[in-house]
């Protein structure tokens, strides 16, 4: 009777099994999807601020871009003032960090620091660069996403760079060598302190998923992380599918595109069966397809991330990051 039930809800459903092809997750026209992608192939170049305002307004509709924008100037000012003009990047680095970090009258003694609360971001909310300068508490979403706004504003050339479930900023110097940033310890730690302490696989660097320097147009994948977040929590299946097709095709190498396009199936799979507790062997043939599917899109999907190096959390990996954190909360008296 269960199952009868169940298959008699999805029957009169408005999903119309006979004029689908098997696997389809409609994906809705989303002027979000439209003007991010305008603003990553601007012929002009890639404006980190302008991408996030498109962010921060799709997140949240009452969003106020030009207070936004306005203290995104104020924080680039300040730091302008401190440096001599034509200063060479890395000094102007170091002035950023100082009025960031180092309190004082720049910024009214309350400096921006590492969210020891939820220092992974697990709310999404955490990740917007709009909340991070609301509390001055960030994470390694929001933390390097706000030095790259800022470090263009001053003249730097900045992208955004991954490792497992971490994200960095770097900084090109005079002599074209690029200098990663640290900003939720900030710092300049070498490659080989991402490697040892996040366990980043030599197939992930091979395949680019970590540890690149990405251009600023793949940058703009990497900042989008917050919105898929966002998608996966509060809109359809189709939307999050939209936003990570967008994410590949902006840089084919970024691995949380891939795990947002696949979760979009997994997501639509849970929807028309798993939740009804639904499984192939009762199903009539047309949804049985399409279950089927689902679920080859989700495998197929996941499979070519693995195959990049990209793999899930472990218990061990959370453990050791969240020890790091206690360590850090204890250095500096959090």
């Amino acid at each position: 009777m269960r199952w009868g039930c169940a298959i008699a809800f999805l029957a009169i459903s408005s999903w119309t099994w006979a004029q689908q092809i098997p696997g389809t997750v409609p994906v809705p026209e989303d002027p979000n999807i439209r003007m991010i992608e305008q603003l990553a192939n601007a012929p002009e170049g890639v404006d980190y601020a302008k991408v996030q305002t498109v962010i921060e307004r799709a997140i949240n509709p009452a969003f106020n871009a030009k207070a936004f924008n306005d203290e995104l100037t104020h924080w680039a000012d300040l730091v302008r003032a401190r440096v001599p003009k034509g200063a060479p990047p890395t000094d102007v680095m170091t002035a950023l960090g100082q009025v960031i970090y180092t309190p004082g009258p720049w910024n009214d003694n309350h400096p921006f620091s590492y969210d020891l609360d939820d220092p992974i971001g697990s709310i999404y909310q955490n990740k917007l660069v709009s909340t991070y300068l609301r509390t001055r508490k960030g994470n390694c979403v929001s933390m390097p996403t706000l030095l790259i706004i800022l470090g263009q504003k001053l003249g730097l050339k900045m992208t955004l760079s991954q490792a497992p479930q971490h994200e960095f900023a770097r900084l090109q110097d005079v002599n074209g060598r690029w200098f990663n940033i640290e900003a939720t310890s900030p710092g300049s730690p070498p490659d080989s302190k991402y490697i040892n302490e996040m366990h980043v696989p030599s197939l992930a660097i091979q395949t680019g998923i970590y540890l690149r320097t990405t251009t600023p147009r793949e940058t703009v994948a990497a900042m989008l992380e917050p919105l898929e977040s966002n998608y996966a929590h509060t809109r359809p299946a189709g939307y999050l599918l939209g936003l990570a097709q967008l994410v590949v095709r902006i840089d084919p190498k970024n691995a949380d595109g891939y795990v947002n396009e696949a979760n979009a199936f997994f997501l639509t799979l849970a929807h028309r069966y798993l939740v009804h507790h639904l499984t192939p062997e009762v199903l009539p043939p047309a949804q049985r397809a399409d279950f089927n599917a689902l679920y080859d899109a989700n495998t197929r999907i996941m499979n070519k991330v693995e195959a990049m190096g990209w793999a899930p959390s472990t218990k061990t990996g959370d453990k050791e990051y969240l020890e790091r954190v206690q360590r850090y909360k204890a250095e500096h008296g959090g």
